[in-house]
C-alpha cells in the first residue's frame, strides 16, 4: 500500500511539472524596454551668504569690538543692506591676550541677492577697515521648484530615449510600468577668487576687464530609470 502511495505521488508530481512547463511555453512574452533618463538645470544663484568676522585680536586690542561693529553697520547701510533682515549673528566668543585682557570676537552671516550686492559690500567693508569677509555658500530661493523641474525633464528624457530605441527596430513604446527614482544633486559653485580681493588691493586692469563678473550657475542634476512596454504591431 505504501509503495502504491509513493508511486501515485510521483505520478502527480510529474503531471504537475509537465503542466507548468506547458503553461509556461504557451505564455506570450511581453516585450519591454528599460532606459535611463537624466537632466541638468543651471541657474544664477540669488542667495549668496557671506561670513563677516569682527575680532579685537586682529588689531591687538586697539579697536574695540563695539567700534568695529559700529563701522560694520555703517558700511552695510552705505552698501544698501537692511541689517535687521539680512544680517545674523553666528557666534560670539572671547579670548585672553596679554595679562588676562579679554578680547572679544563676533561672527556674522550676511545674506545677499546678487554678485553686484556682494561687490558693494566688500568695497564698503574694506573702506571701513573690515577685511575678514568670505563668501561661504550660494543657493537659490526656488530650489525645490527647480528640483521638481529637473525630475520631470529627466522622465521626459527617458521617454524620448525609449521611443528612439523602439523606432530603431520598427516598434513603438506603450505605457510606462516602472520608474526608479535615483538621485538628485545640487552643486552651488562659485569662483573662489571672485570678489575675495577687496577694492583697495584689486588690480585696476583686472577690474576693468571683468566689470560684470557673476557667480557661476548652480547646477541641479537628476537621474532616474524607467521601463516601457513595446508595441510590436
Amino acid at each position: 500500500m505504501k509503495k502504491i502511495f509513493i508511486l501515485l505521488s510521483a505520478i502527480v508530481i510529474a503531471f504537475v511539472a509537465n503542466l507548468n512547463l506547458a503553461v509556461a511555453q504557451n505564455v506570450e512574452m511581453i516585450p519591454t524596454v528599460a532606459v535611463n533618463g537624466s537632466s541638468i538645470i543651471r541657474v544664477v544663484p540669488d542667495e549668496i551668504y557671506l561670513s563677516i568676522t569682527l575680532d579685537e585680536s586682529d588689531t591687538k586690542g586697539r579697536v574695540a569690538i563695539d567700534e568695529q561693529r559700529r563701522k560694520m553697520f555703517s558700511a552695510l547701510k552705505k552698501a544698501g543692506v537692511d541689517s535687521e533682515k539680512q544680517l545674523f549673528v553666528q557666534d560670539m566668543s572671547s579670548s585672553y591676550f596679554r595679562r588676562s585682557r579679554s578680547l572679544a570676537a563676533t561672527q556674522y552671516e550676511l545674506k545677499l541677492g546678487s554678485a553686484d550686492a556682494v561687490r558693494k559690500v566688500f568695497e564698503a567693508l574694506d573702506e571701513a577697515g573690515i577685511t575678514n569677509v568670505n563668501v561661504t555658500r550660494t543657493s537659490h530661493s526656488n530650489l525645490d521648484g527647480l528640483r521638481s523641474e529637473a525630475r520631470q525633464k529627466a522622465m521626459k528624457d527617458a521617454q524620448q530615449r525609449a521611443r528612439e530605441l523602439a523606432e530603431a527596430v520598427g516598434q513603438s513604446i506603450g505605457a510606462c510600468y516602472e520608474i526608479s527614482d535615483y538621485t538628485t544633486s545640487v552643486q552651488p559653485v562659485y569662483r573662489k577668487n571672485m570678489l575675495m580681493t577687496t577694492a583697495r588691493s584689486m588690480d585696476a586692469a583686472v577690474a576693468e576687464a571683468e566689470p560684470d563678473v557673476q557667480f557661476e550657475q548652480i547646477e541641479i542634476s537628476y537621474t532616474l530609470s524607467a521601463k516601457f512596454y513595446l508595441n510590436t504591431k
